[in-house]
């Protein structure tokens, strides 16, 4: 009997084994589609993910806040990474407030997605999440979102308006860029970084009121903003950023704070109507082409920080008619004042040691160069063009122009006088 007995609670402790790994097998199903919505479920949390599907989504989306499967309830917590990519047949995406995490991608390529609602519950917007979807056009908050992701609106050229929500303090790289028809933003004032192309090719932005706080405006941030027009640097900010401006073409009106330490290389390429700059003194780093090709830009006050002109710094500045050079300067680059075909005059500094090549070519308007060094400046055979070294007239110091008429290059200017 006795063993009749073991083999009975043997049997049934067996029966309630296999029962429970019927259990557990049934909901480690790898994913599951209910109401042509793909999601994996997790039978321990009794959570579901939705995740990209066999095909894409297609229509107006309504995700719900839970889901049964064989009679267990599962609650929808998080849209995972690329769950709706590429899905151009979306039109409308309506997200409960039970989601608490969207991965990066999620909604990538929507590109007839026209409004999206994000959930109170989700605080951060990931990389490339609404990447590419064209025809976006309004983006509600209702919660508190405090960080945005690389890339994260790039390429939505239907936004015109948007609104930085309040919590967020970093506006990250790329997280506008190509948003063609982008007019007017609202950056929160706990915004402290600016990232590298963060609104590159914002073609309609005009003008952008930046806070107080920002302390760093990363490379190429507004770098081909076709439309605008001015642009004032906060205090706390030491560093033009390269490409920064590159091909700003309306830019007219920049107004540089005395923090500003360095203008980094292209900085300013191609802003063909700034018409007027102020370089403060605190400048002391300048990197080449900063300035190259701002077609109307007509003076120069060198800052006496600095100690070189860089190279093609104002290459194609062709309206340039004046240049004020500091007694700190020590070399003028090659190309950097090359086709400023409107100066007509140049004194240059008794600091000034060095002139590279091209530095005045096709400058062919220069009549009268005025200098204060009764050492020969070191030049090439091309620093000048051929028409100013025949026609200009180099004034030297009283008893340097035997130094000047004797030297190798210099002595192929044919006008060498007492500066009287």
């Amino acid at each position: 009997m006795k063993t009749i007995a073991r083999l009975s609670i043997f049997v049934a402790a067996l029966a309630m084994c296999l029962s429970a790994s019927a259990i557990d097998i049934k909901f480690k199903k790898d994913k599951t589609v209910v109401d042509d919505i793909t999601y994996t479920l997790n039978a321990k949390k009794q959570s579901a993910v939705i995740v990209r599907g066999e095909q894409p989504y297609v229509g107006d989306i309504v995700i719900p806040e839970k889901i049964t499967v064989d009679s267990v309830t599962f609650y929808i917590e998080e849209i995972a990474s690329g769950a709706f990519k590429e899905c151009p047949g979306v039109t409308s995406i309506v997200i409960p407030d039970c989601i608490t995490k969207i991965g990066s991608s999620a909604f990538l390529g929507c590109s007839s997605l026209t409004e999206i609602t994000i959930p109170s519950r989700i605080q951060e917007l990931a990389a490339d999440m609404f990447e590419n979807c064209a025809s976006l056009t309004t983006v509600n908050f209702s919660g508190s979102v405090k960080k945005l992701g690389d890339d994260v609106f790039k390429g939505c050229k239907s936004l015109v308006d948007f609104e930085v929500p309040s919590g967020v303090t970093e506006i990250p790289g790329e997280a506008f860029m190509g948003c063609a028809e982008l007019r007017n933003v609202t950056l929160p004032s706990g915004i402290k970084k600016i990232g590298s192309s963060a609104f590159e090719a914002c073609t309609s932005l005009e003008y952008i009121d930046i806070p107080t706080g920002v302390s760093n405006i990363g490379a190429g941030a507004f770098s081909g903003c076709s439309s605008l027009k001015e642009f004032r640097f906060p205090a706390g900010v030491s560093t033009i950023s390269a490409n920064m401006f590159k091909n700003c073409t309306e830019l007219t009106m920049v107004e540089i704070s005395n923090a500003v330490r360095k203008i980094e290389h292209d900085a300013f390429f191609g802003c063909a109507v700034l018409d007027s700059l102020n370089l403060t003194n605190s400048i002391t780093s300048m990197g080449s082409s900063a300035f190259e090709g701002c077609a109307t830009l007509k003076r120069v006050k060198i800052p006496n920080g600095l100690t070189e002109v860089p190279t093609d710094a104002f290459k194609n500045c062709s309206s340039l008619e004046e240049v004020t050079f500091s007694n700190a300067l020590k070399k003028i680059n090659s190309g950097a004042f090359e086709n400023c075909a409107s100066l007509t005059q140049l004194t240059l500094p008794v600091s000034l040691k060095e002139i590279g090549n091209d530095a005045f070519e096709g400058c062919n308007n220069i009549t009268d160069i005025y200098i204060n060094s009764s050492i020969p400046i070191k030049i090439s055979g091309g620093s000048f063009a051929k028409a100013t070294m025949k026609e200009a007239i180099v004034h030297v110091k009283k008893g340097a122009t035997t130094n000047y008429n004797l030297d190798k290059q210099w002595k192929k200017f044919l006008n060498i006088i007492e500066w009287k």
